[in-house]
């Protein structure tokens, strides 16, 4: 399945303007953009993006978004279509697009185009070009915290009281440190090679996936890699609920199958509980880094070279 994205960016400045006229509230934060519904992140470049699926639709808000925000910026991939397409509006006002293909009536381009990157081909211009306005590119952007909306007028939704990031800064770095492991002063949490370690002639990285909001959760993950003789070979994974071998009695249920295999359900400190499971998950990592010791909340997705 292809990747269908929207996006618009404006000034950083305007992130108030821009919740008020879309009716967009706080509800979380996550750890990527893709398809975790509309999240919003602040660009190094000082603009602000806010991510969504193609059904979104979030370039037919430009116009509101832009008389609201003075201007905005815009763009969309579908993959399954090999389809791009890039605009930018100013006070309300269309001032130029760029599309990799004509779409329902509309031109590929209209207006006056800014320089578009050298070697972009006809599929990446649009995306080529609006990053080079704002900084942002789908999937290609480390290093951003994402925060998760809601629309107000289909879902009223409380944030969090605590900033799940902030308490995984506060409670697991400490424990990390204390484990050998070395970091930046505020680490990108989700970024693998952030978080770094060298034990027993192994360059090793932990990081996590993690959503607060509608659901919250931290995912531990990993790799472990040497090199001898100029050969490489590791590992990476995580950590996740236990395998069980199941009778046949108890898969013949999903219910017995769901309670046999899943952790039981987190308590109403649903930050604090994602955090508890993700210090046991952190030593269970740690334990199986240092001697590969097995257990069955490892899970390796990719080993090199592979093994037949």
């Amino acid at each position: 399945m292809g990747l269908k994205l929207s996006w618009v960016a404006v000034k950083a400045e305007r992130r108030q303007a821009l919740l008020e006229c879309l009716r967009l509230e706080v509800a979380g934060e996550v750890s990527q953009e893709v398809g975790v519904g509309l999240v919003m992140a602040d660009l190094p470049s000082g603009w602000l993006v806010l991510v969504g699926s193609a059904s979104d639709d979030l370039l037919a808000e430009l116009p509101r978004v832009s008389g609201a925000c003075g201007e905005a910026l815009g763009a969309e991939i579908i993959d399954t279509a090999s389809f791009t397409r890039a605009k930018a509006y100013r006070d309300g006002q269309l001032q130029w697009l760029l599309a990799s293909a004509e779409d329902a009536g509309e031109p590929m381009s209209m207006g006056e185009l800014p320089p578009i990157p050298p070697d972009a081909d006809e599929y990446e211009a649009p995306l080529v070009l609006a990053e080079s306005l704002c900084g942002y590119r789908a999937g290609e952007t480390d290093g951003l915290e994402w925060i998760r909306l809601a629309r107000r007028a289909t879902s009223r939704t409380t944030p969090p009281e605590t900033s799940l990031r902030e308490a995984m800064r506060a409670e697991l770095l400490p424990l990390l440190q204390d484990l050998g492991w070395s970091f930046p002063p505020r680490p990108a949490m989700a970024e693998a090679g952030v978080i770094t370690r060298e034990l027993h002639g192994r360059q090793q990285s932990i990081w996590f996936g993690y959503s607060s909001g509608v659901e919250t959760y931290i995912n531990v993950r990993f790799r472990s890699q040497e090199v001898n003789d100029g050969e490489a070979s590791g590992v990476s994974g995580g950590v996740g609920p236990p395998r069980v071998k199941l009778s046949f009695w108890q898969r013949f249920s999903w219910k017995r199958l769901g309670e046999a295999t899943s952790y039981p359900s987190p308590s109403t400190d649903r930050i604090g509980a994602a955090i508890a499971k993700a210090r046991e998950e952190i030593a269970v990592a740690d334990a199986y880094l240092r001697g590969g010791f097995t257990d069955s909340r490892i899970y390796i997705s990719h080993r090199w070279p592979r093994r037949d």
